[in-house]
Formats: structure tokens, sequence, C-alpha cells
């Protein structure tokens, strides 16, 4: 099953009526050297990496310090999904943005965006105060996944979208391992003072490497959105992705308040976290790969099928095994859903209709992720971790549903 989307494939021409003073598209022979060269490849991968670490960091710092400022449950859960919520509301206008002005432009105003909640996250006196500045960081986050996978796949043959996608998703992995870890450092607002620094790096290198392969001024129609949304992979990745982030998102929220409620550190939980990350920097070359020669859909389905597992096992596991391989266990859900979700969704999406699809993965993550936590913290009082962790099995297990329902419509594009 190859999971392809038979289109052609548009040449990336400015159109009549562009801007003169464009950045510059990336040459069509880019597209045969591994993500357009060495510069624009370290230049994706630093910026991936940079969100990933904002993503980290807040583990071991933001239920903390929500907590601190007098949230209950159901306000944690929110704060942590509203990061995901922003998602929900700018994906498809960010990919107008990107057609309009250009993919690294959104990039850009990305890494500038995560900067700034950076200093909000340090300075926030109130919980009103926090909420606005994972508003911002949400902002950020969505421009940069919009902006960056589209170029990532842009430069990347449909033959090797999994392996040459592998690196980026590795790369965001990597920042994860770095973020939580990061997280843990000194008091709870400090790590957001590197973070800054971090991220304003990666704007400047940004600035100076990042590519423009799309095609600055091009026209964006509903109904060209529309159809990116009708084409069966994208919906069968949309799948895959809700469910893998309302995972993710619910663990984020809550799994260090009970990771706490065993004794562990701050400092300890950061690194628990940094330990789940390490499946998917080990790991996306060769489920990169896995997809290419089977299919990424089998691939998915596979992976669906462990996080549900993982999911309704979790208490039993978590009283007979360290923590530190249960997180492990944990983490390896990410490489092996998110690298083929990610790919499928890409294989022969016509240029100009790329940041749309990447515009739909990123509601389908900010959905997910923003309803993990809600959920999570409206379920808490009523069942506990037991309730939460049966909840997230049966969130995988819809989306199996979803993958088999889609499969056959697949094959047939």
């Amino acid at each position: 099953m190859s999971g392809n989307i038979s289109a052609p494939e548009s040449v990336s021409v400015p159109p009549s009526g562009a801007r003169a003073d464009a950045t510059p598209i990336a040459a069509p022979e880019d597209a045969g050297r591994f993500l357009g060269g060495p510069a624009s490849a370290a230049a994706l991968a630093l910026t991936m990496f940079v969100e990933a670490v904002g993503y980290g960091v807040v583990a071991p710092t933001l239920p903390f310090l929500a907590r601190d400022a007098g949230a209950g449950e159901a306000q944690i859960g929110f704060l942590v999904g509203l990061y995901a919520a922003v998602g929900l509301l700018v994906g498809i206008p960010f990919g107008a943005l990107a057609n309009r002005y250009g993919r690294r432009t959104l990039v850009l105003v990305g890494l500038g965006c995560l900067t700034l909640a950076s200093f909000g996250f340090v300075l926030a006196p109130t919980y009103a105060w926090l909420v606005a500045a994972r508003f911002v960081q949400g902002l950020g986050a969505t421009a940069i996944w919009v902006g960056s996978l589209t170029i990532a796949a842009d430069l990347s043959p449909d033959s090797h979208m999994g392996r040459s996608l592998s690196w980026i998703t590795g790369s965001w992995s990597l920042g994860f391992v770095v973020g939580p870890a990061l997280g843990g450092l000194g008091s709870v607002r400090f790590p957001f003072i590197l973070y800054s620094l971090l991220s304003l790096a990666a704007f400047v290198v940004g600035c100076m490497a990042l590519p423009e392969t799309g095609r600055p001024g091009a026209r964006t129609t509903l109904a060209g959105v529309v159809r990116v949304l009708r084409y069966p992979a994208v919906l069968a990745s949309a799948a895959a992705t809700i469910a893998l982030s309302f995972y993710y998102g619910a663990l984020e929220a809550f799994l260090p308040l009970f990771v706490d409620g065993l004794k562990v550190e701050r400092i300890g939980i950061g690194l628990l976290f940094a330990v789940a990350g390490l499946p998917s920097i080990l790991l996306p070359g060769a489920i990169g790969k896995l997809a290419d020669r089977i299919g990424d859909a089998r691939v998915i389905f596979g992976g669906l099928i462990y996080a549900a597992l993982v999911s309704a096992l979790f208490l039993a596991l978590a009283k007979v095994l360290p923590l530190w391989l249960l997180f492990v266990l944990m983490g390896l859900v990410e490489v092996v859903v998110y690298v083929p979700a990610v790919a499928l969704l890409n294989r022969g999406m016509p240029r100009d209709e790329r940041v749309f699809a990447t515009a739909s993965h990123s509601y389908a993550f900010s959905g997910g992720f923003f309803l993990g936590p809600l959920i999570g913290g409206l379920l808490m009082p009523i069942g506990g971790y037991p309730l939460l962790f049966a909840t997230l099995a049966a969130a995988n297990l819809a989306a199996i549903v979803c993958l088999l329902a889609s499969r056959r419509r697949i094959d047939a594009h």
C-alpha cells in the first residue's frame, strides 16, 4: 500500500503580478539535494528543534507555574491545551499568509512569537498573563509547523518523502528531549530565559539560510482549501495525528503531577520526559524507510495499536517497571505514528496545495492537543488516572477505525 495521492507537481514559477522584490524561490534543482542542501537542511532542523524545546520545556514548568498562580486541574488542562487550540484558529489563515507572503516569512514570524512568549512566561505575574504568553507561543508554533513542514516537503521527492521528513521529525524529537531537561533547571521561570536566547538565535539563522520554496503572491481560494481537505490520505493522516496529539496533550498536562505524587523532584520529571523522546531521535530514519517501503498507512496502523496497548496498560506497568523504562515505552508512540503520518500527508501533493495540507495537519494536531488536556481535566475529578488512560486507549482505537475506513480510498488514489 503506497499511501500516495496521485496529482501533478506544479512548477514553482512566480506568477504574474508577484512582487519583484520577493525572496528568491528555491531552484527546481534543489529538490534533487537533501532538503535543498546543507544550509537549508540545518536551518530547517534548527527551527524544528527550537519549536520542540519550547513544546517540551513546559512539561516540568507550566503545570507548576499555573498551580502556583492558584489554578485548578481544569485550568491547568486549559493552559496546556491552549497552545494547540490557537492552531485551530490560525492554521488555514496561516496557510493563506504563506501563499501570499511566502513560507519562509511565516517561519520567521513564528520564531519571533516564540521569543516573545518566552519572555512572557518569565514575567507573567498571574494566571491570566500565563494564558496570554501561552497564546503567543501557540501562534509561533503553528506558524513554524505550517511553514517548515511545507518547505521540507517542497524539497523532498515523493519516493524519499518518509526518509526526508524523518530528518525534520527527528530534529523536533531531539528538541523534545532537550526541552524537558532544560525545564528542570533552576527556578521554574529560569528555563524560559534560556529558551528566549535559543529562539532568537534560530531567528537569526533562519534569516540567513531558510529558502523560499513557494510562490509568494499566489492566490488562495476557498475551493482550493476544500479540495485539499477531501483527499483520503489527508483525512487518514489527520485521524492519526489527532489521536497522537490527544495522547501527548493529556500526558503533558497530568503526567508531571502523577510523577510528582511519586515524590520525584522537578528535575527528575524533566529528565523522564527527556528519556521519553529518545526513541524519536534514534528511530525516525528507520521508520521513514519502513514507510517508504511498505506504505505509510500500514506503519501508522501498527503504531496506533501499540499506543492503545500502552495507554491501557500504563498504570499496571507503572507498578512493575522503572519509571525511565515506562517513559521510553510511552515515547515510542510518537515516532511510529507521527513520521508516517506526515509522509502520508505530503506524498504526491501538488506544491501549491501543500501549504493547506500542512495547515490541515496543524488543525489535526491542535485539535487533539487541545482536547486531550481539556477532557483530561474534566475526567480527572471523576475517575482519576484510570479513567484518563482508558480514554487515551479509546482515542487510539477510534483512529484505527478511521484509518481502516480510509484504506481503500487511499489505495484508489
